[in-house]
């Protein structure tokens, strides 16, 4: 993924020239990436980035202040500049040394705000090499995360867990209680968590301060910081959010490249389709269970705008293998659900080079997640697995609150967006960076804050989200069913209903006729909890959790493991998100010691290759 990574010495004399080395080789997963390594005196930093579009310059290089004193690295792309003093016209600009230097101006001249209201997924860093301190910035939601740790020898900090854990004395010690969290809060980790105990993750929008002695941190935007919208009905808002959702698309449309995206049956993805895919070489991906209802609704969708659309079955071949193959470079941070994003990954690469995302609109425009006001409700919306192993229900309304204590005065719903946001879309987007540019309208500034802004009932009762969806685009909204419902949006309550008490009858009475007389059921496009436990998979998902010196063991000991994992192998009754992120955890710690070793042989022998080329 695009990223900065890099190494202060706590002895600024230290040379950083082989950290950033093994740290280049750890995070680098595919030969295309480009790569730039620097190592002023009392730092080494790098910068990754996809290969080029057709219009970006070869060029990684550092801005310079005209004295030499200052140096600004980024990493990702802006796609608008809402600072008058700062322009940008589109994001192939912001990928340019040009526009590294004007923000190296406008940062000696504003400081922080010179990024506050900078559109994009970025990391930024500037190094000060009179005091020898280091600024890095991420953007608003931390779109390409950024982790960090501190040990005796210096401050290391990536995009990727394993880049910060080939900087000398961190530890890879595993974080038992972040898999108490996994297994209890929708398989994620909270706040800063991650699979190590030493490395920790980067909140978005916030400023770093790292030399040789200290690391400081402070949030340069807040959740509070989003102004309140004033009361409107909701046919006079439709036509203000939907210009705000064309600029939105519209800004990250602007490079000559093949764009395409992941269409689901739902409502989200299909309105970046609605609006995006129009007068373009659009190719659309759905990925699921042979005959899903997503496939089914996607493919009308792309057929009611002229987009090309491929359907990928998500079970045949070693799927297993497919996804877990993913495990070390995602740092064992999704899981193995969530993994399946990452099985279309040859298929986006052979077809587009930008990938516009729609995950989360529905938690931005629409009713997710807009009713959460307590610390209960949070709990719900991770959600909350209440398996044998999870945390006590009160123990995770304690952590909840805690949740909600540390937005500083903010609603509670952003409890909920700011600790499922990173890891929900962020983390699994992010792996797919290293091949495409990947582009999130949802989350642009402006149409979050207008939709953010508005009164909470104005998303729920109001039903925003389909007003808009259904007047601005009807020949993708008006009769295709939303997946969630089997129903086109606005359509009656008693007919959603309707339909919900068919599907559950239909099933009843699917397992009461003989199997030959039986109708093939509805599919829904993910069906985890029967294909994980079929012949041949089961026993490769729950042997590593199973092992005499599985980890989950000492965490939870071992009776409780084996009878959750009995549980589920013999009826389904646990959930098997569960039994996937013991699965994921495991997996990824056994593999870690050797990944981490692979990498920097390799790395030590490119630098001896170095040295021998130089004499």
């Amino acid at each position: 993924m695009s990223q900065v990574f890099g190494w202060v010495p706590a002895d600024p004399a230290a040379s950083a020239a082989a950290v950033v080395d093994r740290m280049a080789a750890a995070l680098r997963v595919d030969d295309r990436q480009r790569i730039g390594r620097w190592t002023p005196s009392g730092l080494g930093i790098g910068v990754i980035e996809p290969p080029a579009l057709p219009e970006d310059p070869d060029d990684l290089e550092p801005a310079s202040a005209a004295d030499g004193r200052f140096l600004l690295w980024m990493a990702g792309e802006a796609f608008v500049s809402h600072d008058p003093k700062l322009p940008l016209r589109n994001a192939a600009e912001s990928r340019t040394r040009a526009f590294r230097r004007a923000l190296l101006d406008r940062w000696l001249e504003a400081g922080v705000d010179a990024v506050r209201s900078l559109d994009g997924e970025y990391h930024i860093a500037v190094w000060d090499a009179q005091k020898r301190r280091l600024a890095i910035l991420n953007d608003r939601f931390g779109g390409l995360p950024l982790y960090w740790a501190r040990s005796p020898q210096g401050c290391a900090f990536a995009g990727g867990v394993r880049g910060v854990l080939m900087a000398p004395g961190v530890s890879c010690t595993p974080d038992d209680e972040a898999l108490r969290e996994a297994v209890t809060f929708g398989g994620y980790r909270l706040e800063d968590r991650t699979n190590v105990a030493s490395v920790r993750m980067v909140d978005g929008a916030t400023l770093q301060s790292i030399g040789h002695d200290a690391r400081t941190a402070a949030r340069y935007w807040n959740w509070r910081d989003i102004p309140e919208q004033p009361a409107r009905g909701v046919r006079e808002i439709v036509p203000h959010l939907h210009e705000r959702w064309r600029q939105a698309v519209a800004c990250r449309l602007t490079d000559r490249a093949r764009y395409g995206q992941t269409l689901s049956g739902g409502l989200d993805s299909r309105a970046i389709l609605a609006e995006a895919a129009r007068g373009r070489d659009w190719i659309a991906i759905t990925y699921g269970v042979a005959g899903c209802e997503d496939a089914i609704y996607a493919e009308r969708a792309a057929a009611a705008v002229g987009a090309s659309w491929t359907f990928m079955p998500l079970y045949e071949g070693d799927w297993l293998q497919a996804r877990s193959a993913h495990i070390q470079a995602t740092d064992g941070l999704i899981d193995l659900g969530d993994l399946a994003h990452l099985q279309s990954l040859p298929m986006q690469r052979s077809r587009f080079d930008v990938h516009l995302s729609g995950y989360v609109g529905d938690a931005v425009s629409g009713p997710t997640f807009a009713d959460v006001r307590t610390p209960e409700d949070v709990v719900a919306s991770l959600p909350y697995y209440g398996a044998s192993i999870s945390m006590p229900y009160d123990a995770a309304s304690a952590r909840a609150r805690g949740l909600i204590g540390a937005l500083g005065g903010a609603a509670a719903r952003f409890a909920t967006l700011a600790n499922k946001l990173p890891q929900s879309t962020n983390r699994w987007t992010a792996a797919w960076r290293p091949w495409l540019r990947v582009r999130k309208p949802f989350v642009d500034y402006a149409f979050f804050d207008l939709c953010q802004g508005l009164a909470p009932a104005v998303r729920v009762e109001g039903r925003l989200h389909e007003r808009w969806l259904r007047t601005a685009y009807p020949d993708c909204f008006t009769s295709i069913p939303n997946q969630k419902t089997g129903m086109p949006v606005l359509a009656p309550e008693w007919r959603v209903q309707a339909a919900r008490i068919r599907r559950g009858a239909r099933a009843r009475l699917v397992r009461l006729l003989p199997e030959r007389l039986r109708p093939a059921p509805r599919i829904r496009s993910y069906q985890n909890n029967d294909l994980w436990r079929e012949p041949g998979i089961v026993d490769r998902i729950t042997e590593p959790i199973l092992r005499a010196d599985a980890l989950c063991a000492g965490v939870f000991g071992r009776d409780r493991v084996a009878q959750l994992v009995g549980t589920w192998t013999a009826t389904g009754a646990a959930p098997a998100q569960v039994v996937g992120a013991l699965y994921v955890f495991e997996t990824y710690h056994r593999e870690l010691g050797r990944t981490l070793a692979a990498a920097a042989a390799q790395a030590d022998r490119r630098t001896a290759e170095r040295h021998l080329v130089g004499r």
